[in-house]
């Protein structure tokens, strides 16, 4: 499987029903069994509640994990034993687009955590979910694939905060300032490479 069969599954994560959490909540995914094996996809910002998740951008301090976005570790917490349930021993590649790269982020930091790294992550457009380096030295081991489209200035927020992994570049600037449209899944995807 290539970046664009975990876009597909990113975009899959809002279109159908949840197989973890709730429709209308920041806190949902869809587990998929594929050819490359299992996927966790988490579902981005589509309702208020998501928003209310990420603008709730203070440090939180977690054990193992160091300063990270309170709203998103929240919105993680919900869902994290289900989540860990669903993966199991199984290996595991976890895959979101916006809050839901920032939620596969999490989650990949919470099995690193518990001795089971996932096999990879790709985080599409994801808003940054730490305050200090303590992720980064976590997940340095773990392929992590994140991508920024254009000029999206989602991966740029919050202020302060920080990737655990680099960021790919990808796409052309819709605009000269920051535009959402580079932000959403479908313009993402056309411009990830085709393998």
């Amino acid at each position: 499987m290539n970046a664009r069969d975990y876009a597909a599954l990113a975009q899959a994560a809002y279109d159908d029903p949840p197989d973890i959490g709730i429709a209308d909540s920041a806190s949902r995914a869809i587990v998929r069994e594929t050819a490359g094996g299992l996927v966790v996809a988490f579902r981005g910002s589509d309702d208020l509640d998501s928003w209310i998740h990420n603008l709730d951008a203070v440090p939180v301090s977690v054990p193992g994990m160091g300063d990270c976005h309170q709203g998103f570790y929240f919105a993680w917490q919900a869902i994290a034993d289900q989540v860990i349930a669903a993966v199991g021993s199984k290996p595991v590649t976890l895959a979101g687009h916006s809050l839901g790269g920032s939620l596969s982020l999490l989650a990949a930091a919470a099995l690193t955590l518990a001795g089971k790294p996932p096999i990879a992550v790709y985080a599409f457009e994801p808003a940054r979910v730490s305050f200090d380096l303590t992720l980064r030295n976590l997940m340095s081991k773990v392929p992590l694939h994140l991508w920024r489209n254009g000029s999206d200035p989602v991966p740029n927020l919050p202020l302060g905060g920080m990737h655990p992994g680099r960021l790919t570049h990808i796409g052309k600037p819709a605009g000269i300032i920051p535009v959402i449209a580079d932000h959403l899944l479908p313009n993402v995807t056309a411009n990830l490479p085709q393998s």
